[in-house]
């Protein structure tokens, strides 16, 4: 009778434990502990985290702030240097949440969560051109028109033109000397002329060979004149075209083989490599807009409103935005893998969204009202 009494009172007790423990609320991770805080990590990037007259603002900064407050969430900022270092912090669990302007891409999502996408972006190409002076235009003009090819296609035409100068005064000068001088000087000077007018017009007025040699060497002239005048009217448009349009990008299939500046680390940089592009990494954007204006670079690709934004403040028209917004990413606050303030940060971005508080901060930081 005693063990049944003992096997019983061992289950009501095993049964109140299973009861309480079910009723009890899941174990919160460290950071959201009683009195602990949210250990967010983020990074200096205009206009989106940045600071300000001793403040953290920025469109992600001060949307993150809100949406703390929505969710009753106290928190400390920790600032590191890229992107990279905000996923390895949280992969590594060293900080709870990552702010920024963090692109959700598939191989982030391998290691750590995101929250729902609070911005839509893309991929942009800055160059440094556009609205130059007219004197600007002259001197790239003048650039192009003397180049190697060029040169080179005008050398080889003065050569071949004095050779047909020498045969024709070789053969003509003994039977007609009034047109072609004894003199080997007077005599080239005319005969050069007979030849560059026979190149440009055909002929030159009241002056032609008389002789069977100097006539052969006029009709191997006139023929070859021809062919000439067509190899070099294609060589100066061709080189002038290309030449032109090495200083132009208007977009993204531009990019391949040119030198392009971008943040390094960034998944801008992976994008530009994969491309064929000459990707020059830089720390910052601003380090990359200045190599554009130095003309180290030929363009800087990064995320268009961070370039938007950055061009923005120099208020220079050279510095032009071209072609489309492509590789449409978005942007959302990072989180570590299994998070459980997944939940409650969705939701609250979702009143925040409600409210109106995103077109609020479009508006500042964009200019934007959609």
């Amino acid at each position: 009778m005693r063990p049944l009494l003992l096997l019983l009172s061992a289950v009501s007790i095993l049964s109140f434990v299973t009861e309480v423990a079910a009723q009890a609320p899941a174990a919160a991770p460290a950071a959201t502990s009683a009195g602990a805080k949210i250990r967010v990590v983020t990074r200096n990037l205009e206009p989106f985290s940045f600071e300000k007259d001793g403040r953290r603002v920025g469109y992600a900064a001060e949307l993150w702030d809100q949406l703390a407050r929505e969710t009753k969430l106290d928190y400390e900022v920790q600032v590191v240097n890229s992107a990279q270092e905000i996923i390895d912090a949280l992969k590594n669990k060293t900080a709870d949440v990552g702010v920024g302007a963090i692109s959700v891409t598939a191989k982030r999502e391998e290691v750590i969560d995101f929250t729902q996408p609070f911005y839509e972006s893309g991929l942009q190409v800055l160059v440094n051109g556009g609205s130059g002076s007219f004197a600007d235009s002259i001197f790239s003009l003048i650039g192009n028109l003397f180049n190697v090819e060029l040169v080179g296609a005008f050398a080889l035409l003065m050569v071949t033109m004095l050779i047909i100068s020498h045969l024709v005064w070789r053969f003509e000068h003994p039977l007609n000397g009034d047109q072609w001088p004894e003199d080997y000087k007077k005599g080239m000077l005319e005969s050069f002329w007979w030849t560059i007018s026979t190149l440009l017009v055909g002929g030159a007025d009241n002056k032609g060979p008389v002789g069977l040699g100097g006539r052969i060497v006029a009709i191997v002239w006139m023929l070859l004149s021809i062919v000439l005048v067509s190899l070099l009217t294609a060589s100066f448009t061709t080189t002038l075209t290309v030449n032109t349009l090495k200083g132009d990008l208007n977009g993204p299939d531009d990019l391949p083989g040119r030198k392009v500046a971008t943040v390094k680390g960034s998944t801008t940089e992976t994008w530009l490599t994969t491309k064929g592009a000459k990707v020059v990494p830089y720390a910052t954007v601003t380090e990359c807009v200045a190599a554009l204006k130095g003309q180290d670079v030929d363009a800087v690709v990064y995320d268009a409103p961070v370039l938007q934004y950055e061009a923005g403040k120099l208020n220079d028209a050279k510095l032009q935005m071209v072609g489309p917004v492509f590789e449409p990413q978005s942007y959302s606050f990072a989180l570590q893998q299994g998070s459980i303030l997944s939940e409650s940060l969705n939701l609250g971005l979702l009143k925040l969204t409600e409210q109106g508080v995103g077109k609020e901060l479009r508006k500042k930081y964009f200019g934007e009202d959609n």
